[in-house]
C-alpha cells in the first residue's frame, strides 16, 4: 500500500518501476525476518560481552569472576545462530546490527530490569522448554511491545511498516517450533512468502490497481455524492480503488475476506473514522458490481454466498 501511494504522487510513475520496487520490497520482507532473529541473538551476544568485560577488569569482584551464565547459555540462541541456513542468509544479505548497537544495548539494559528475566536467572535445572519460553517472552513482551523496535526497523527500511504483522508472527512461529534435538542442518526457518504464488498475486494486483485506478475512482465517486471527491484523503481513495480491483479480478477470494482486509488496512493508514466510511462505500460498490456481473466468484470465493 505504501508503495502504491508513493508512486501515486509521482508524475512520471510507470508500471515497470512499480513492479520492480514491489519485487524488491517482497525480498526485503525476508530481510526483516532475519533482522529480527538476529536481534534476538545479538542481545545474548551483548550479555556475553558484558560478562567477559567484567571478568577481565583489573579489579574484578567475586561476582564478576563467577557470573550467572544461564542466559548466555540458553540453547535456543545457539540453535538459531549455528543454523546453516541462517548463517548463509546473514552472510550474503545486508542484514546486520553493527550500525545500531545502541538498540542492542537498550534492549539488553531493559532485559536486566525485566522481572521475567530475573526469575529465570534463578531457576535451577532449567528444561529446554523453559529456556525456549524465556526467548518467546523476550521477543513477544520485551521487544515487539516497544516502539524503539519499530522505530529502528523503519529507519532501516520504511516499507517494513507493511510487513510487521506477518513477519513477526512467522518469527514467533519459528521460535515456538524449535526442539532440543534440533541440529544446524535442520530447516527451522520459514519463508515469508511463497515465492511463485505470492509474487504472482502481488504483481497481478499491482497491475490491476495501477491500470484500473481512474475507472475505480469514477465508481467511488458515484457513492460519495455527499462528499467532494477532493476532500476524501488520497490514501482512502487508494485503499478503496485497490479493494475494487481485488474484488473484480480474484474470483477465488471471497468478498468478505477482501472487505475485511481493506478495512484492516485503513486502520493502519487512514484516520479513525475512515474505516466506517470505506466500508459503506465498498458495500454499495459491491452491490453494483455484482448486479453488473463484474464481480463473479468461483471455488473458495463462493464460501460466504
Amino acid at each position: 500500500m505504501q508503495l502504491l501511494y508513493a508512486f501515486s504522487k509521482k508524475e512520471s510513475a510507470n508500471l515497470a518501476d512499480i513492479e520492480r520496487d514491489l519485487m524488491q520490497s517482497m525480498s526485503k520482507s525476508t530481510d526483516l525476518y532475519y533482522e529480527t532473529l538476529l536481534l534476538i541473538t545479538e542481545i545474548r551476544h551483548k550479555a556475553f560481552l558484558k560478562i567477559d568485560a567484567a571478568r577481565n577488569r583489573r579489579l574484578s569482584s567475586n561476582i564478576d569472576l563467577n557470573p550467572n551464565t544461564q542466559f548466555i547459555s540458553n540453547p535456543v540462541f545457539d540453535i538459531i545462530e549455528k543454523n546453516k541456513k541462517f548463517q548463509y542468509y546473514i552472510n550474503n544479505n545486508p542484514v546486520s546490527w553493527n550500525d545500531t548497537q545502541e538498540t542492542i544495548l537498550y534492549f539488553y539494559n531493559k532485559l536486566l530490569e525485566w522481572p521475567v528475566y530475573q526469575k529465570y536467572m534463578h531457576h535451577k535445572d532449567v528444561s529446554f522448554e523453559t529456556h525456549k519460553q524465556l526467548v518467546l517472552d523476550m521477543f513477544s513482551e520485551l521487544i515487539i511491545q516497544d516502539d524503539i523496535f519499530y522505530q529502528t526497523m523503519e529507519d532501516k527500511n520504511i516499507y517494513w511498516n507493511d510487513d510487521f504483522e506477518l513477519v513477526l508472527s512467522i518469527v514467533y512461529k519459528t521460535l515456538w517450533h524449535l526442539k532440543a534435538n534440533t541440529t544446524e542442518d535442520d530447516n527451522i526457518l520459514y519463508p515469508v512468502y511463497k515465492p511463485q504464488e505470492d509474487a504472482e498475486f502481488a504483481r497481478t494486483l499491482m497491475r490491476k490497481a495501477f491500470n484500473e485506478y481512474n475507472k475505480n475512482i469514477q465508481l467511488i465517486d458515484k457513492f460519495t455524492y455527499n462528499w467532494e471527491l477532493d476532500r476524501i484523503s488520497d490514501m482512502d481513495k487508494l485503499i478503496m480503488a485497490c479493494a475494487i480491483s481485488e474484488l473484480k479480478n480474484f474470483p477465488s477470494i471471497p468478498v468478505k475476506v477482501s472487505l475485511d482486509e481493506y478495512i484492516e488496512i485503513s486502520k493502519t493508514y487512514s484516520s479513525p473514522k475512515s474505516g466506517a466510511f470505506i466500508n459503506g462505500v465498498l458495500d454499495k460498490t459491491v452491490s453494483l458490481l455484482k448486479d453488473s456481473n463484474e464481480i463473479i466468484k468461483t471455488g473458495r470465493g463462493l464460501v460466504e454466498q
